[in-house]
């Protein structure tokens, strides 16, 4: 990673892990620390940005940013004792293209 941005090949190695792996994504970013996060959705959002986006981007970039607004708050999206509505956002469903 240079300057703190993921490259777009650690980008799609890294979706790939996440869209192709038996990983819960709720466990896997609330294992990941804040500054690979952050750098996630940069690079999740510049992804999206592009012509030809691949599918199951945006909802990785809406998991990642829920899971920092969460952080932000200081509520834990494993935490039972949660309130509901700061752990249940609503998710668009994504539909591919053509």
């Amino acid at each position: 990673m240079s300057d703190g941005v993921m490259s777009d090949e650690e980008l799609r190695h890294h979706l790939d892990e996440c869209l192709n792996g038996a990983a819960d994504p709720a466990a896997t970013l609330a294992a990941a620390p804040d500054a690979d996060l952050a750098r996630l959705a940069d690079g999740l959002y510049r992804h999206l940005d592009t012509p030809s986006p691949a599918f199951g981007a945006r909802f990785w970039y809406v998991r990642v940013t829920e899971e920092l607004r969460l952080r932000r708050l200081g509520v834990s999206r494993l935490d039972p004792a949660a309130p509901e509505d700061a752990v249940d956002s609503p998710v668009a469903s994504e539909v591919p293209a053509g």
